[in-house]
């Protein structure tokens, strides 16, 4: 019902900022996008990701549909909540590089980090896990 629901409210005119909706597990309600939606290239070749902390270098080619699937499909022990962009469990400091997202997070995103759950690389990363 929300994968319905929820563009067809926007596509009514309904501002995104005004849609609130919650979501359990991987999220699966997409929103249309918008001015409001953060939408930015990703990482369509093969890219290093590094994680500072574990001392871990790992090559994205994509298949992941996050960064924190790509990191425990790695061996990579990150926090987690929700998986869908709204607890902040899973914020992690961005070194270097930039997070891209397909729809804005409900969470609150601190400057120079990035929320691994609903995040993918837009290019070579470094980051604090």
């Amino acid at each position: 019902m929300m994968e319905s629901l929820v563009p067809a409210i926007v596509a009514w005119g309904v501002p995104v900022s005004d849609v609130h909706f919650e979501a359990f597990g991987p999220a699966t309600v997409r929103l249309p996008q918008t001015a409001e939606t953060v939408i930015t290239p990703q990482a369509s070749m093969a890219v290093d990701v590094q994680f500072r902390r574990s001392g871990r270098t790992v090559v994205w080619d994509g298949s992941d549909a996050s960064l924190l699937d790509f990191a425990e499909r790695n061996g990579i022990a990150v926090d987690s909540g929700c998986r869908s962009g709204s607890c902040g469990s899973c914020e992690t400091k961005v070194v270097s590089g930039e997070v891209s997202y397909l729809n804005q997070p409900d969470y609150d995103i601190a400057p120079g980090a990035c929320l691994l759950c609903v995040g993918k690389p837009a290019d070579a990363l470094v980051l604090e896990a």
